[in-house]
């Protein structure tokens, strides 16, 4: 009997090692065309308040759709472009719920005029650490 538990555990902490070897893998992003409207990635619900637009503040959600999800501990979202650096914008969202995480954030600036915006969603649980990619346009 004690190999069976054993074997168990193994198989837990080898996916415990996996995730936290996929969240530190590239992925590319997922497109979202109204991030308004919200997009779903896995089983992770992202949406805006309303459609972002630089230096104005919007509220951001995010939810997970699943009640089977690992109890999540911190989320955090950043913005980006590719080939930009576009400074420190890594927000702390706030739970409001048993899979809610919400924040109020802003995007950069960019000096270029564009509107292509990837944003990086970072999910921390005991198990390790999921990312997920969203990429989208301001008007």
């Amino acid at each position: 009997m004690k190999s069976g538990k054993l074997k168990c555990a193994d198989a837990a902490l080898l996916i415990a090692l996996l995730m936290t070897a996929c969240a530190k893998e590239l992925q590319a992003p997922l497109a979202c065309p109204d991030i308004s409207a919200g997009c779903v990635v896995d089983n992770l619900m992202v949406r805006t308040s309303h459609s972002p637009q630089v230096l104005k503040p919007f509220e951001l959600s995010i939810q997970w759709e699943s009640e089977n999800v690992v109890a999540v501990s911190e989320v955090y979202a950043s913005f980006a472009m590719e080939g930009m650096e576009m400074g420190l914008n890594r927000y702390r969202l706030v739970q409001k719920s048993e899979n809610l995480w919400v924040a109020e954030v802003t995007l950069p600036a960019c000096v270029r005029g564009r509107a292509d915006w990837t944003m990086q969603v970072e999910a921390k649980s005991r198990l390790g650490s999921m990312t997920y990619l969203l990429a989208f346009y301001t008007g």
